[in-house]
């Protein structure tokens, strides 16, 4: 008879879900705030290929010409090359910038990138070849500073001007 009493008792009692109700309460905010969202940015580039895909050679484009720029802790390369160009032509369009490391060197090579895109407007590709020790900030203010120029026409208007938007990350050999 007790034995019953004790069932019936049991089966009419209710779960009491307030402290789990609670717990979810705390611990789904504390989770939340614990989190960390991070915004990820990614730098358009490509990796050089082997060559050709088809059988046939390409034909070379006297109006056009690739950038190369090698970025090292002390200095900047810039050199350009063109299969059917003289190589003379194209010596006297390379450069050799030092790195200071505050930027100062930047509008020099803008300078010397924006008559590279005069001389051959259908340019558009430039090959970085970071040397050991660079630092990927110093690669990425390389990077943006050969992608576009920007011209401040006021306070608040900016006039950006494409230089060389296509970027082949490679290594030296």
């Amino acid at each position: 008879m007790a034995f019953d009493k004790f069932r019936k008792a049991r089966a009419s009692m209710d779960v009491d879900l307030i402290p789990v109700m609670n717990l979810f309460v705390v611990l789904i905010p504390f989770l939340l705030l614990s989190a960390a969202f991070f915004h990820v940015g990614v730098i358009p580039t490509s990796l050089p290929s082997q060559g050709a895909s088809s059988g046939e050679a390409a034909e070379p484009n006297l109006a056009q010409v690739t950038v190369n720029l090698q970025v090292n802790t002390d200095h900047i390369t810039l050199s350009v090359s063109n299969d059917a160009l003289a190589q003379e032509v194209l010596d006297q369009l390379a450069l050799e910038l030092p790195r200071p490391g505050d930027g100062s060197e930047l509008p020099q090579l803008q300078a010397a990138l924006r008559q590279i895109k005069l001389m051959y407007a259908e340019s558009d590709t430039v090959v970085l070849l970071p040397g050991e020790g660079v630092r990927y900030k110093d690669v990425v203010t390389v990077l943006d500073a050969a992608r576009e120029t920007v011209e401040h026409a006021g306070e608040a208007n900016e006039l950006r001007t494409p230089l060389f938007p296509v970027v082949v990350l490679s290594r030296k050999v």
